[in-house]
């Protein structure tokens, strides 16, 4: 007879738990928690990909010994689509770049330090995803010493009302257990209004006013797992490394104007960084001050619009490339 049971995609609540903990050990049920505003996810299953051996000469098919599992070289990744709060935008600040509070900025010594496995770090999460288990029992999908690897913020006039959406990837080494983790104390709600495209009180680039259609910015870090500690201790990473640098970019796309014509200089390429604001009334700043236009175009609408790529840098080592003030 087929298992009745099933998980209705309504049910699933995503529940971020945070704080310093040893990497790759959940937080408890008495940790901090709090409950997001989702609007869209995926879930990992604890799995592991197949490596084949070459096949001898002569054979034409492939043997079950030539088949190995790979466990671990394993990363499960997860990409949460989230209301654009200060929780979120925060909360995912310091997974990313470990700044949890206003103003989250991220400069040339941004360092999210020692990522080891079983040693206390303050930047890594929890993801618990409620109702999600396969099992009747084993309800919940629980995924430890997750770090955040990319963070999307995006405003459109035409999308969603105008509200902030952040898209957060997190990547984990550490596989993901089914079972039942209800934390002590209810969570932590967010249940804060989005910022919105609708409240810009400010956006210019190099001090030229933008009348903007939207933005989209990426803050983006690659992260690779070191090893593996053996079947015993379930393929563990012996931690996480960096391999590269933080990358910042991102585009406008704004209303073809007089403002646009006197940018033409930057937009030809001169090599020289202009700043960019983005303020809105109700407490919401990004902040570059050191970007580059990267091959901006017009962009063909009921009326005309450019498109306006960017990267962002720092102006030295000390200096900020992004810095996000929000409440």
């Amino acid at each position: 007879m087929a298992e009745v049971n099933f998980q209705p995609r309504g049910d699933i609540k995503v529940i971020m738990g945070s704080g310093a903990k040893a990497l790759g050990t959940a937080h408890a049920a008495d940790d901090t928690w709090n409950a997001l505003q989702v609007v869209d996810f995926n879930i990992e299953h604890a799995s592991a990909p197949i490596d084949v051996a070459p096949s001898r000469s002569g054979v034409y098919a492939q043997m079950e010994k030539q088949g190995h599992h790979r466990p671990d070289t394993q990363i499960y990744e997860v990409t949460l689509t989230m209301r654009g709060t200060p929780t979120s935008v925060l909360k995912s600040c310091l997974s990313l770049f470990s700044e949890g509070s206003s103003a989250a900025a991220l400069t040339g010594a941004s360092n999210t330090g020692a990522m080891k496995d079983a040693v206390s770090n303050a930047d890594q999460v929890t993801l618990l995803f409620e109702n999600a288990g396969s099992d009747a029992s084993n309800v919940d999908v629980v995924m430890a010493g997750c770090m955040a690897t990319q963070m999307v913020l995006r405003e459109d006039v035409g999308t969603n009302g105008g509200e902030l959406v952040v898209e957060t990837t997190f990547i984990s080494a550490y596989q993901p257990v089914e079972t039942a983790l209800t934390p002590s104390s209810t969570p932590t709600l967010d249940e804060a209004a989005p910022k919105n495209i609708f409240d810009l009180a400010t956006s210019t680039l190099d001090g030229e006013a933008l009348v903007l259609n939207n933005f989209e910015i990426t803050i983006a870090r690659p992260l690779a797992r070191v090893h593996h500690q053996g079947s015993g201790a379930a393929y563990k990473p012996f931690g996480y490394v960096q391999t590269g640098p933080y990358e910042v970019t991102g585009s406008l796309t704004a209303k073809r104007d007089d403002s646009i014509h006197d940018l033409i200089a930057h937009i030809k390429g001169d090599s020289a960084g202009i700043a960019l604001s983005l303020a809105e009334s109700s407490g919401f700043t990004i902040s570059c001050p050191d970007v580059m236009i990267d091959n901006s175009k017009p962009e063909v609408s009921d009326f005309l619009l450019q498109t306006i790529p960017f990267r962002a840098f720092a102006a030295n080592e000390a200096g900020s490339v992004i810095s996000i003030t929000i409440s």
